[in-house]
């Protein structure tokens, strides 16, 4: 899960950088002095969220667009022979659109602007999630961190004491050998840790402009209460299946759109007609019709086209209420059981307190250097699992709130 953040992390600082040298006076600055802080006012500078909401103002325009009238076209022409002959006509047109053609277009501006809401609140909630679980991963980074640092400190002080010692039975040979060992391995994972607390700071930084002092002031404690679910009976308000509604009023706008296009545009409007032969002037006065007829074709290829568009629609709408139910009751069971194990998990103040008990026994000489080892490694890997766990179970309630469009004041 972590690498995962890492990586959608990365394109966001390009899009970041350009959003900036647009706006940089408009942009907030960060600065925090807590989590619920930090969150607040990442989320506004967000590069997701910022265009995200650029789109929305955009779609808001949609449907004044749709509702535009054509303007008139003029036609004139004027012809003369030498100073005696001339003839000069003219013509307005209006063009009126036929088969509910304006409607449509309305229609179809409609349900662009639905899912550009809908798609908006997707993406704000997946912000705000991503800006979450980044906090959350350099927080556990840290406690993972320090201790790989008091294992490698406790190994080394093992090895500076057997290397001290002016000469070794093979037992105590073979015990230093594998605690130089063990210490390589968690020298290693310290570096690998470091680099990842690094590459994540830097990523905030980037997108964010909050220091890393500021960062690490600002980073979430361990959840000890985990908030209790009352999932709503249905998804109805669901971004992802309010985009699919959406696109099924698309497809029926752009259907009605193909069927108006079977009909022809009229043009009508007044006509004046001039004629001068010698002395003599005659001015004509008329009504002008324009309209294409619909003899070839009637659009009946892309009306079927259209229509069987319309049908898919209808079935991805279905599929989609099947799908977020089917992930609604899925989140909400990984929830539970990923909680139910957490609160079983043995307190740090237990671990730490066992953890000590077993280095006090080993330098007391009662119990083998391999117990040492495998007691610094268990200690490592569980911490590294509850982690990952709690990251899960942060996803999963995050990923719920956003699917009940319930996250927008939600601080994890």
């Amino acid at each position: 899960m972590g690498k995962a953040i890492f990586i959608f992390l990365g394109p966001t600082i390009v899009l970041f950088s350009y959003l900036s040298a647009l706006a940089d006076d408009t942009i907030p600055k960060c600065e925090p002095n807590s989590y619920p802080e930090f969150v607040r006012c990442a989320e506004k500078i967000s590069p997701g969220i910022i265009l995200s909401e650029q789109q929305l103002k955009t779609s808001s325009q949609l449907e004044a667009a749709a509702g535009q009238f054509i303007n008139p076209e003029l036609e004139a022409e004027s012809v003369s022979k030498g100073s005696t002959q001339s003839e000069t006509s003219a013509t307005l047109l209006f063009t009126i659109r036929l088969g509910g053609k304006r409607n449509a277009l309305l229609e179809e501006a409609k349900a662009e602007v639905l899912k550009t809401k809908a798609t908006h609140d997707l993406r704000v909630g997946e912000s705000r999630l991503e800006i979450m679980l980044s906090m959350y991963r350099l927080s556990h980074l840290r406690t993972e961190i320090s201790l790989e640092e008091e294992s490698v400190s406790t190994f080394s002080k093992i090895v500076k004491q057997y290397a001290g010692r002016v000469t070794l039975s093979p037992e105590q040979d073979v015990s230093l050998s594998v605690f130089n060992m063990a210490l390589a391995d968690h020298n290693l994972r310290l570096s690998k840790l470091k680099a990842d607390e690094d590459k994540i700071n830097q990523n905030i930084f980037a997108a964010t402009g909050v220091s890393r002092e500021a960062i690490t002031k600002s980073l979430p404690t361990r959840k000890e209460v985990w908030p209790e679910l009352s999932p709503t009976p249905d998804i109805e308000d669901s971004p992802q299946y309010r985009i699919a509604l959406a696109e099924m009023k698309l497809a029926n706008s752009l259907k009605s759109k193909v069927d108006s296009e079977a009909w022809p545009d009229l043009k009508v409007g007044p006509s004046i007609r001039s004629t001068k032969e010698g002395n003599e002037n005659n001015t004509f006065v008329g009504f002008s019709l324009s309209m294409p007829l619909p003899v070839l074709t009637q659009n009946g290829g892309a009306k079927a086209v259209q229509a069987q568009k319309v049908i898919e629609s209808e079935l991805t709408v279905a599929q989609s209420r099947k799908q977020l139910l089917a992930k609604k009751n899925e989140l909400t069971s990984l929830y539970q059981k990923i909680v139910q194990s957490l609160k079983a998990t043995l307190s740090n103040k237990s671990l730490n307190e066992n953890h000590e008990k077993i280095e006090r026994q080993f330098f007391k000489g009662l119990i083998s250097s391999s117990l040492v080892i495998e007691a610094h490694r268990q200690l490592i890997e569980l911490e590294e699992r509850r982690n990952t766990s709690e990251l899960e179970a942060l996803e999963a309630y995050g990923q719920l709130l956003i699917l009940e469009n319930k996250f927008n004041e939600v601080i994890l």
